[in-house]
């Protein structure tokens, strides 16, 4: 995927959200889309003594999600702030003890000097309480509906004069996240990567100094030093991935938004589906762009009459009478501990009208077939029905190489006739071993059949078959 399109959507938020701190920039959502169940673990200054109060709960999303100044980090050292979602509490609790409370602390002493003592104080109170506010933290936890245990997390509170503070009302913690959403660029492993005076690989501009670690997701693989193509050096990782600091912060913004409204999935495959102006600068095109995705996002969860959410998408997009814009799609799989994405397949710049060949046009010549009109879809229950074309049955033949035969679709490439009909009795074959077996859900043969008559035509139509003689 181009890093224009990324960071022309980060262009877009940070525009709109001009008014925010520097530190709101780079704020997260503990779990986007979905709301977070916060516990929160109270203290109270009270004569000048900090003591530990009890535990409360806080509903976060994307209206407040920035008061509790979650930041992720990394495995090792923790995210960057006291806020952090539920996990190994022993683990959680002593990386707050041993590395968040020292990093704010030596970072006050520059930001916050009237606070060194208070948050050193704090710390005293939380080692202190340690034992109390770990059992009282777990039985909150465990006293949670399911849900709510899957998206919790929890942070730290202090009530001072009556009122309680948040996170994100020290300076010095607005200050570490602002920090480390700009060092993240340049400081990783241990290793420093910057270039001076040299030109953004995103912008094209000679900027007076840019980093080498300022991809916008983690599908790079910098941390191994025998995969680094700098010279097998993390720290010259600029000279392959230069990016300013202007840059940096736009891809940050572009990829919390991507993260949070452009991932999809296509028929249980992961996907980014991010649209990309024609005309550089253009950014009333692209913004008509995500507006569709948002009516269409909309449409998809307020209607029970769309019976496959993949292709309502694909059709939607397909409408589109003008190529201003054209979509990129990236397919992926996420690693659930490190969530770094392994690309499975990349679709780049494909513009509307591709869409609507596949699935509109094509579609509707195939599926005014008579062959297709009235089949029968069930042993015992009488009930008839058209069949139609659907990409889901691309994903039924094709599910070892679902990916391969994506791209061949939307790219053009041919498709050997054999390899098409090997496919076909594969299908067959097995569902006619499990009718045999008597083993789970079997279609009938000659709607089968039908399917894979219905498929030839889409490829034939398509002009996709490579035939042999």
């Amino acid at each position: 995927m181009q890093d224009r399109a990324i960071t022309d959507i980060g262009k877009l938020e940070f525009k709109k959200n001009s008014d925010l701190k520097p530190y709101e920039l780079f704020t997260q959502e503990p779990y986007p889309n979905k709301v977070c169940k916060m516990l929160l673990i109270e203290f109270q200054q009270k004569d000048e003594k900090i003591d530990f109060k009890g535990i409360d709960f806080q509903n976060v999303n994307e209206q407040n999600y920035s008061k509790y100044a979650y930041r992720k980090g990394s495995a090792r050292g923790g995210d960057i702030t006291f806020t952090t979602k539920f996990g190994d509490l022993n683990k959680k609790l002593n990386t707050l003890v041993n590395t968040q409370f020292p990093n704010l602390i030596e970072l006050s002493e520059t930001e916050e000097p009237d606070n060194v003592d208070f948050f050193k104080d704090w710390k005293k109170s939380f080692i202190d309480n340690y034992d109390q506010l770990k059992q009282e933290l777990q039985k909150a936890y465990e006293n949670q509906e399911k849900q709510d245990k899957l998206n919790s997390a929890f942070t730290l509170t202090i009530d001072i004069d009556g009122k309680r503070k948040l996170l994100s009302d020290f300076k010095s913690v607005q200050q570490l996240i602002a920090k480390n959403g700009i060092e993240g660029n340049y400081n990783k492993y241990g290793v420093v990567s910057k270039g001076k005076n040299k030109e953004c690989s995103v912008c094209h501009q000679t900027k007076p100094e840019v980093y080498g670690f300022g991809s916008p997701f983690k599908y790079s693989t910098v941390d191994k030093t025998g995969t680094v193509s700098g010279f097998f050096d993390q720290k010259n990782n600029w000279i392959n991935y230069p990016i300013c600091k202007s840059c940096a912060i736009e891809m940050e913004l572009g990829k919390n938004y991507i993260t949070k409204y452009l991932t999809k999935y296509f028929f249980g495959k992961s996907y980014f589906l991010v649209p990309k102006a024609i005309l550089p600068n253009d950014t009333e095109a692209l913004n008509d762009a995500l507006s569709l995705f948002n009516d269409i996002d909309y449409q998809i969860k307020n209607s029970e009459a769309i019976s496959s959410t993949e292709d309502f998408l694909m059709e939607r997009i397909g409408e589109i009478n003008n190529n201003v814009f054209t979509l990129n799609l990236l397919f992926f799989e996420e690693n659930p501990t490190t969530k770094a994405i392994k690309i499975k397949m990349m679709l780049e710049e494909i513009p509307p009208s591709r869409f609507r060949k596949l699935f509109i046009e094509v579609p509707k010549i195939i599926n005014n077939n008579p062959l297709f009109k009235d089949i029968d879809y069930h042993y015992k229950k009488k009930q008839k029905q058209d069949l139609r074309f659907s990409f889901r049955l691309i994903k039924q033949f094709f599910e070892d190489n679902f990916y391969e035969m994506t791209y061949k679709i939307f790219m053009g490439r041919k498709i050997n006739e054999k390899e098409l009909h090997k496919h076909f009795m594969k299908v067959i074959r097995a569902n006619y071993i499990k009718k045999a077996n008597n083993e789970g859900f079997v279609e009938r043969g000659d709607l089968l059949i039908a399917k894979c008559y219905l498929l030839q035509n889409y490829f034939s139509e398509l002009n996709l078959i490579n035939y042999e003689n």
